[in-house]
């Protein structure tokens, strides 16, 4: 399957993230590390881009990733990480939207995630599903507001640590 070009948002220009961009994706990692703190009780290691550009779950093949990023004057100021066809045919998993945190409140997140619907919806998606960590409350306001719904609760297993979770759904 062809990956088509990505909708324009205002302030930004969107690019699929690829290896040449690597340090960059870093860097923002870095730049989010409240976020990684929040989640799994430390900061993104060295190596944490590079994971995030090649890890897929087991049973699910790599060029069904995509992480698309947001590059502002800034550079790179936002990005997104999305599995097509996960869990099922048609509904695209969001494992991650980090947006840096001088750019948070400005509405770059919801550019950037409308932009995000339509290309996924060019792409034949017909639902994003995502968790959302309970210590995250600003994140969960965030995700209802973009029109997302509950259809869950569960159990997230991390090396170091256990997070109780809200499955979200947005019907595209």
């Amino acid at each position: 399957m062809t990956t088509p070009d990505l909708p324009a948002v205002e302030g930004a220009l969107l690019a699929l993230v690829s290896g040449s961009a690597v340090d960059e994706l870093q860097v923002l990692l870095e730049r989010c590390e409240d976020f990684e703190v929040l989640v799994t009780g430390h900061p993104p290691g060295p190596y944490a881009a590079q994971a995030l550009l090649a890890d897929a779950p087991p049973d699910h093949l790599l060029r069904d990733k995509f992480v698309i990023g947001a590059w502002t004057d800034q550079g790179l100021t936002a990005a997104v990480e999305l599995l097509r066809d996960f869990p099922e045919r048609h509904v695209w998993y969001l494992g991650l939207l980090l947006v840096a945190p001088e750019d948070r409140g400005e509405g770059l997140g919801d550019r950037f995630l409308a932009a995000v619907k339509t290309w996924i919806v060019s792409q034949d998606g017909r639902a994003i599903r995502l968790i959302v960590q309970e210590q995250n409350p600003d994140a969960l306001r965030f995700w209802l507001r973009q029109g997302f719904v509950q259809v869950g609760t569960a159990t997230q297993e991390l090396m170091d640590r256990t997070n109780q979770v809200t499955r979200l759904e947005l019907k595209l």
